[in-house]
C-alpha cells in the first residue's frame, strides 16, 4: 500500500464525518435552492406526483440494494485493516456483481406496479389523468433503480477504506448533474417548446438517472489514478482470501439487516404516502387542498429538513469504518468515544440549525417557496424542524447499532416505531389536523431513538450525562438566539412578505445576527472546547490557514 492509502487510517473520525457531512451539505443545498425554479416551472400543483414517485422509488432502492454499501463499508474496513487485501478486491467485485443484478431486476418491478400503486396512491377521487401521469413517473425512475445500486458498489468500497472525500465529492458532482439537467431540460420542454407543465416534472425524474450516470463515470476515472495501489498490494500478497461462500454470507449477514432496517425506517413516509390524502379527504378536507399539503409536507418541508439531515448521512457514513475497526481491536474506549463524539458533534450543529427553522418557518418558507401556500407551508415547516432533527439522529443511531451487531435489536426497535406510527397516525390527525402526520413521526423517530441509545448503554457502557449536560447548554444559547429574533420584532423589523428577494436578505440579516449570538454564548459556556477539544477561534484560524 501507498503511504498516502495507509494514512487515511489516521484520519479522525469526526473530521471525516465532518468532510462526508460538508460535500453531502453542498449537494443537498443544490438540491434546496433548484425547487423554488423547479416548482415555478411545474407547478406546485404536480409535486405530489413528484413526491409519490420518490417515496416508492426510495423504498424500493433500499431493497434492491440490500443495505449492502455499510457492509461493503464494514467488510472493507475490517479486512484492509488486516491488511487482507485479496478479500478487500474479492469484495469489490462480488458486490458490484450483486447491486447490479439486484438494481435490474428492481427496476422490472417498479414497472410492473406502477398501475396499481397509482390509483392506491391517488385514491378514488383521481382522475385518469392524474393516474396516468403517476404511472408515467414511475415508469421513467425504474432507469435509476439500475443506475444507483452499481453507484452505491463505488461508495461503499471507498467509504470502507475511509476516503470520505471522494464519497462527497461524487455526492457533490451527481446533484451538479441532476439539478443541471433537471432544469436545463425543464425549461427547454416547458418554456421554449410550450409543452404541459408535467414534462418538468418527468424530466426531473429523469435527471436522477442522469446525475447517476455522472457519478458513475466520475468513479471509474478515480478507479484509474486510486485502485491500482490496492490490487498491487493483493497480487503482492501470499496469503490466500477468504473464501467467496464466506464472503457472500458475511455480505448478507451484514446486508439483510440493512435491508429490513431500511423499509422499516421508511414506513414513516410510506405511510404518509399511502394514507394521507385518502385519510384527510374522509376527515371533511378538500381533495385539492389534502393533495397540495401532503406535496407540502413530503416535498418542501423534507427539501428544507435536509439541511441538517446531511450530518446524519455524514455520519452514518463516516460512523461505520471507525467503529468496524474500534470492535473488531476490540477497543471499547475508542468506540464509546466515538458514540459520545457523534452525538455532541450533530446536536451542537444541528439542534440550532433546526430551532431557527421552527422560530423562522413562515419567513423561510416564504423565501424558498413564495406566498401561495404559506399559511400551509409556514405552519408544517414549523412542526417539521423537530422531525428534522429526530430524522438526523435516527440514522445514526441505527448506524451504530447496525455496525456494533445489535441487528436484531435493530429491526426490532424499528418494528416497534412502525406500531407507534400506525397507532398515532389517524387520532393525530383527526385531533389536530394536517400537522398530526408529522407529529406522529415525531413520536415514531423519538421512540426508536430512545430504545437504540439505551440498548447501546447497556451493552457498551455509553452513557449520556455529558452529552445531556452540553444539551441543555445548546438550548439554552438557542433560546439567546431567538431573543435576537424576537428584538428584531420589537424594533419594527418585519420580514418582507412582498418581494422574497428583500425577504432573502432580511432573514439572512437575522439568520447570520442570531447564529453569532448562538456560537458566542456556546463558546462562552465552553461547548466547543468539549467536543472539538479547541475553542470557535481556534477552529477558526485552523481552516483560515488551510485556506
Amino acid at each position: 500500500m501507498t503511504e498516502k492509502t495507509a494514512s487515511r487510517v489516521k484520519q479522525s473520525f469526526i473530521a471525516g464525518s465532518l468532510t462526508s457531512s460538508a460535500g453531502v451539505f453542498l449537494a443537498k443545498t443544490i438540491g434546496l435552492f433548484y425547487v423554488v425554479p423547479f416548482t415555478a416551472l411545474a407547478g406546485t400543483e404536480n409535486m405530489s406526483f413528484y413526491s409519490a414517485a420518490y417515496t416508492y422509488y426510495n423504498v424500493l432502492l433500499q431493497i434492491c440494494s440490500a443495505g449492502l454499501p455499510y457492509a461493503i463499508s464494514a467488510i472493507v474496513a475490517k479486512y484492509a485493516n488486516r491488511d487482507d487485501y485479496k478479500t478487500v478486491v474479492l469484495v469489490r467485485k462480488l458486490s458490484t456483481a450483486i447491486l447490479s443484478v439486484s438494481g435490474f431486476f428492481m427496476a422490472i418491478l417498479f414497472v410492473l406496479i406502477s398501475s396499481s400503486q397509482a390509483r392506491k396512491i391517488l385514491g378514488a377521487g383521481a382522475s385518469a389523468e392524474d393516474i396516468t401521469t403517476l404511472i408515467n413517473c414511475f415508469k421513467i425512475l425504474a432507469v435509476a433503480l439500475f443506475l444507483v445500486p452499481v453507484l452505491y458498489s463505488y461508495r461503499g468500497f471507498y467509504q470502507g477504506l475511509k476516503d470520505l472525500k471522494v464519497y462527497a465529492d461524487s455526492q457533490v458532482l451527481e446533484q451538479f448533474a441532476r439539478v443541471g439537467s433537471l432544469l436545463g431540460l425543464g425549461f427547454i420542454l416547458v418554456r421554449i417548446l410550450r409543452m404541459n407543465r408535467i414534462w418538468a416534472i418527468y424530466m426531473a425524474i429523469l435527471a436522477t438517472s442522469i446525475g447517476a450516470l455522472a457519478s458513475i463515470i466520475y468513479y471509474v476515472r478515480y478507479d484509474h489514478r486510486h485502485y491500482g495501489p490496492i490490487a498491487r498490494a493483493a497480487r503482492a500478497q501470499t496469503k490466500d482470501p477468504v473464501e467467496t461462500r464466506e464472503i457472500l454470507i458475511e455480505i448478507f449477514a451484514f446486508g439483510v439487516p440493512y435491508l429490513l432496517s431500511s423499509i422499516l425506517g421508511n414506513t414513516q413516509t410510506l405511510i404518509n404516502t399511502r394514507y394521507f390524502i385518502t385519510t384527510a379527504t374522509q376527515l371533511g378536507m378538500d381533495y385539492n387542498a389534502a393533495k397540495l399539503v401532503y406535496g407540502i409536507i413530503e416535498m418542501q418541508c423534507d427539501k428544507l429538513a435536509s439541511i441538517p439531515q446531511v450530518l446524519g448521512i455524514g455520519f452514518s457514513a463516516g460512523i461505520v469504518p471507525y467503529m468496524t475497526i474500534a470492535l473488531e481491536n476490540q477497543n471499547m474506549e475508542e468506540l464509546r468515544k466515538n458514540i459520545r463524539d457523534c452525538l455532541d458533534t450533530v446536536l451542537y450543529i444541528g439542534v440550532p440549525i433546526c430551532f431557527a427553522m421552527a422560530m423562522l418557518s413562515r419567513s423561510v418558507y416564504f423565501v424558498m417557496y413564495g406566498g401561495q401556500t404559506m399559511d400551509y407551508g409556514g405552519t408544517c415547516l414549523a412542526v417539521y424542524s423537530l422531525l428534522a432533527l429526530c430524522t438526523t439522529l435516527t440514522p445514526i443511531c441505527n448506524s451504530m447499532m447496525m455496525t456494533l451487531h445489535l441487528r436484531r435489536e435493530v429491526i426490532f426497535y424499528l418494528c416497534v416505531g412502525f406500531v407507534v406510527k400506525c397507532v398515532s397516525f389517524y387520532p393525530l390527525l383527526k385531533y389536530t389536523g394536517y400537522t398530526g402526520a408529522i407529529t406522529s413521526s415525531v413520536l415514531t423517530s423519538l421512540t426508536i431513538i430512545y430504545l437504540d441509545l439505551a440498548k447501546l448503554n447497556n451493552r457498551y457502557g455509553a452513557t449520556y450525562q455529558a452529552t445531556g449536560r452540553r444539551l441543555v447548554k445548546i438550548l439554552l444559547a438557542c433560546f439567546c438566539m431567538n431573543a435576537v429574533f424576537v428584538l428584531f420584532r420589537l424594533v419594527g423589523f418585519t420580514i418582507s412578505e412582498s418581494s422574497r428577494m428583500i425577504a432573502l436578505v432580511q432573514l439572512g440579516i437575522q439568520g447570520l445576527c442570531g447564529m453569532a449570538v448562538y456560537l458566542y454564548m456556546t463558546n462562552l459556556m465552553k461547548v466547543p472546547q468539549a467536543i472539538f477539544h479547541k475553542s470557535l477561534g481556534e477552529i477558526a484560524r485552523r481552516l483560515m490557514r488551510r485556506g
